[in-house]
């Protein structure tokens, strides 16, 4: 009887070490692959910020973010802006009064949630 609860506690364990064992070894290689992941994907960036750190400041690549519209996306900036202040000249009786001195993006005061349900509630059949 007492060799049955010793190998039963043995086993069960053994059970135990193996699967936390089994659970950190996943861990491990989850990381691994998220930060391969992360590596490849900002390669880019990190060659770029690695070869200007090196250059005087006058002599710097200008970074990504400056360079938000190509130049297909100035002709559709610009076909914004005409739709845009077409709108907003047909609002008004007499537009001659009416100047438009700039375009800019309101800012969002709703969560990302309450967007998905407007527009799924919203869009037709």
């Amino acid at each position: 009887m007492g060799e049955n609860i010793t190998l039963s506690l043995t086993i069960l364990l053994t059970g135990f070490a193996v699967v936390f064992a089994v659970l950190l070894i996943l861990i491990g290689i989850i990381k691994a692959y998220g930060t391969a992941v992360y590596k490849v994907q900002n390669r880019r960036q990190l060659k770029k910020i690695t070869r200007n750190a090196d250059l005087p400041k006058a002599e710097r690549e200008p970074e990504e973010e400056a360079y938000a519209a190509d130049e297909g996306d100035e002709a559709d900036n610009d076909e914004l802006i005409a739709v845009i202040s077409a709108a907003v000249y047909s609002m008004y009786a007499s537009p001659k009064n009416i100047r438009i001195k700039g375009i800019r993006k309101a800012p969002s005061r709703s969560n990302a949630w309450r967007n998905a349900g407007i527009s799924d509630n919203v869009r037709p059949f």
